[in-house]
């Protein structure tokens, strides 16, 4: 056997260092790249380098890689995520790639302050037992992280100055900016176009002289120079819709407005260009109104077409991923689940159905912009949105260790008519907010009716209040402003566009009622607001218990203990109105004494309190009344799980934030001996009595909604084909016959509607499939779009399984007569 060279790491560790040198000093950042992971591929004697680099905790991107083969098979980003997050170098990574048994993977972590990453190196195996080999690793290391740090610069302002270019090229205002030292200038497409000079970056002086020369052949440049001298005054003077006029008789107008720029360390002055010659000229020659107005006429269909088009577009893409979300959801809801599971569960449908009716209101921001939201008017109760608000919240305030509190005063309607999805919207970013700016404490909701008018509208006051860090009272003006907060700082350490207020106050002025703000700094905020709303009549009671009977309940004692005051005095609230009497304690202590000296019919207890948590006290508590009945509120995640673990101890056990309807069943329950056990539940659904003797076609190139449809008619006891492409669809019907098409309408090569002609054209109507649009398009006229086109029916997406299994039901006699089994 042929003896290994002898390698000398130092001397290679001392050549990489130094040939990383040059190579730092180069002006672009792929070049760098490329040739530092060359440089270690050579000096480390690696049969393979990739330079990888982390987006997210999910997403892992190989920036460069010397060896394809190695890009190929990279099968775990997980683990290259945990291997980054351990930060030591790893000598031997187990089932990352594939190798061939003399080699092993080594890992080399880059987890910076502005890079997050790695390298992997595919090498010979004995370098793993040689010590100087480690060292060489660690020499590395070092030259690496400062490439990795140079090459995350570079990156970043990459992406800063392609989103720049890309937000100021596509307006279509010319836009000039010059700095008050003369050094740098930079102007658009539109601004080169109409100075005659080439776009970016340029010289002040080159773009001074453009901009000179410009004014010399206005036809008012006297009155542009003297309001030229008015304008450069002061340093902080502006001017806006200052009118160039150019031409004899007059060809073109431009409307030029400038402003000061300032930072903390660049000033200077942004110049827009805007072409105002239509509207100049149509001031001044009344006898061509007719033709202009033709004429905007057009270009303004042609923007809403535009417009249309692109929203349509912009629906397909985000409500295609919400299909899978919402889809399967809807299934996974169909299987044996514990309670705990089928909550979550619940949340995440609940949440993606949100989602989407957020969306929806997104595709109708032309009628808001005119002025022409409509409401919808629908009965709803009031407790069920504040509940699933916080269904949808309680993981973020969990993280944070913050109690979701409300209290619906006793006289408040319980079912009202009017926009549940606008309210529910209101409601989430209120919440959301408060959860945001909260650091320990509450968020706590209060609605209280503040009376009826003659017309019999309610008008409901609701309050969402937080624990957070407040807000100055001479800030409260900019709250409810479009793309406004309260400040820089607050951008920068909790982000947002500020939008979400100002959409919140226009939305209850909608609904007739008003907005405000009370707050102090560093205890909080209050956010309240009013809506008038019709009470449903069906309802004969107000109150949230009228479903259940209250009579086993009255006089009932109960024993409450929880660390949280409000929350002590919403539940003490609640209980007297269910006909309770009801005593709060903050101290397990004082809270075993008073159970020394009264009797009391059951305890309510909080899991998470100081000394001691729930279930040691009902431990001692049981130890010493072992027949008094015990209900513990416990957040979701380990402490619920922890809780199950003894469920014994408990009568009921009910998950945080609290439902109030469901504390009143617990309630109830335990006093008729009715406390259902803590199991899990399970859901054993025969879904459909018989699938149908037919063949079905799934046209979807989306895999997520591939798997989905699948999944789903799996489950109603159907076995599909798939065509990924128009034109496979029309490859599969020439060898098989379909008695149904599932057909998305957006698919490569030929969408849905092309497909649904050529079928037409080519089969009669006895022999041809039925059709069923499936489309994440959410445009109104998209129905009529897809029955135009001949398809037979539509679905929308997002859709469940209870949407599939209602069109198979809809479509079964024709779908029997076209497999022939009924006439």
């Amino acid at each position: 056997m042929n003896k290994q060279k002898h390698i000398d790491w130092t001397f290679e560790a001392v050549n990489f260092l130094a040939g990383l040198y040059p190579i730092k000093k180069k002006k672009d950042f792929r070049v760098i790249l490329d040739e530092s992971t060359n440089l270690l591929k050579k000096y480390a004697h690696a049969k393979a380098v990739s330079f990888i680099r982390i987006e997210d905790e999910i997403t892992a991107r190989i920036e460069y890689s010397t060896s394809e083969n190695l890009i190929n098979n990279l099968t775990d980003v997980k683990t290259v995520v945990k291997l980054i997050k351990k930060n030591k170098i790893v000598l031997d990574v187990e089932n990352l790639v594939q190798k061939q048994t003399s080699e092993v993977v080594v890992f080399i972590p880059l987890k910076e302050t502005d890079f997050i990453g790695g390298v992997l190196l595919l090498v010979d195996e004995r370098f793993k037992r040689d010590k100087a080999f480690k060292i060489f690793l660690n020499y590395a290391l070092t030259g690496l992280k400062e490439t990795a740090f140079i090459i995350q610069k570079y990156l970043l302002i990459e992406e800063l100055s392609t989103r720049f270019n890309t937000i100021l090229e596509t307006i279509p205002q010319g836009i000039v900016f010059v700095d008050d030292v003369g050094k740098n200038g930079w102007v658009n497409s539109m601004a080169s176009e109409i100075l005659g000079i080439s776009k970016e970056k340029n010289s002040p002086i080159v773009i001074s002289e453009a901009m000179q020369k410009l004014k010399n052949t206005a036809i008012n440049k006297d009155e542009i120079n003297k309001e030229g001298l008015l304008l450069f005054s002061s340093p902080g003077q502006k001017k806006d819709d200052w009118k160039w006029i150019f031409g004899d008789p007059i060809t073109s107008v431009l409307s030029v407005s400038c402003v000061p720029a300032i930072s903390e360390n660049i000033k200077g002055r942004m110049w827009v260009f805007t072409d105002f010659t239509f509207q100049y000229l149509a001031k001044q020659q009344l006898q061509d109104l007719s033709e202009e107005l033709a004429e905007k006429r057009r270009i303004a269909d042609e923007q809403n077409k535009a417009k249309s088009d692109f929203l349509s577009s912009m629906s397909h893409e985000i409500r295609t991923p919400m299909n899978g979300v919402i889809g399967m959801a809807s299934l996974l809801e169909n299987t044996n689940l514990s309670r705990e599971q089928t909550d979550f569960v619940e949340t995440i449908r609940m949440s993606g159905e949100t989602l989407i009716s957020i969306i929806n209101d997104i595709l109708d921001f032309s009628k808001i912009e005119s002025g022409k939201v409509e409401l919808e008017h629908k009965p709803f109760y009031i407790n069920n949105v504040i509940e699933e608000t916080y269904d949808l919240l309680s993981v973020n305030a969990n993280d944070k260790g913050l109690d979701l509190l409300y209290y619906i005063e006793p006289d408040v309607p319980l079912e009202i008519i009017g926009d549940i999805t606008r309210l529910r919207q209101i409601m989430i970013n209120l919440v959301s907010n408060g959860i945001k700016f909260t650091e320990k404490g509450e968020i706590q909701i209060n609605v209280r009716n503040l009376g009826v008018n003659e017309n019999g509208l309610y008008t409901l006051e609701f309050a969402v209040k937080d624990t957070g860090i407040g807000i100055p009272e001479d800030k409260y003006h900019r709250l409810f402003e479009s793309f406004s907060q309260v400040d820089s700082s607050t951008t920068r350490k909790y982000g947002g566009t500020g939008l979400g207020l100002a959409i919140c106050q226009r939305l209850t002025v909608l609904m007739g009622g008003t907005m405000r703000i009370e707050s102090e700094v560093d205890k909080g905020s209050s956010f309240i607001f009013t809506i008038k709303a019709e009470v449903n009549r069906e309802v004969k009671q107000f109150n949230t218990h009228n479903f259940i009977d209250l009579t086993p309940l009255k006089n009932k004692r109960i024993l409450i203990l929880d660390d949280n005051k409000n929350n002590l005095k919403i539940l003490k609230s609640e209980c007297i109105n269910w006909g309770l009497s009801a005593k709060t304690f903050e101290n397990y202590e004082e809270a075993l004494q008073s159970l020394a000296t009264e009797k009391y019919d059951l305890v309510i207890i909080d899991m998470n309190m100081p000394c001691k948590d729930g279930i040691e006290v009902t431990k001692i508590i049981k130890n010493l009344y072992p027949n008094l009945p015990v209900i513990l509120f416990s957040s979701s995640g380990p402490d619920y799980n922890y809780a199950i673990q003894h469920k014994y101890l408990f009568s009921a056990l009910l998950n945080k934030p609290i439902k109030h309807n469901q504390m009143l069943k617990a309630v109830s329950d335990t006093f008729i001996k009715k406390a259902e056990p803590i199991l899990p539940i399970l859901k054993n659904i025969d879904f459909i009595k018989t699938a149908l003797p037919i063949n079905i076609l799934i046209a979807e190139d989306t895999p997520i909604n591939q798997k989905l449809l699948i999944k789903t008619l799996e489950k109603l006891g159907y076995r599909a084909d798939l065509a990924e492409k128009g034109t496979q669809v029309l490859k599969a019907l020439d060898q098989k016959k379909y008695h149904l098409i599932f057909m998305d309408v957006m698919m490569p090569e030929m969408d849905g509607y092309e497909v649904t002609r050529k079928i037409l054209e080519k089969y009669s109507d006895a022999e041809r499939p039925i059709i069923i649009a499936a489309t994440a398009n959410a445009m109104h006229d998209d129905q009529e779009k897809a029955l135009l086109a001949g398809m037979d029916d539509y679905i929308s997406k997002p859709f469940n399984f209870q949407n599939v299994k209602d069109k198979i039901e809809k479509w079964e006699k024709e779908l029997l007569i076209k497999a022939k089994l009924i006439v």
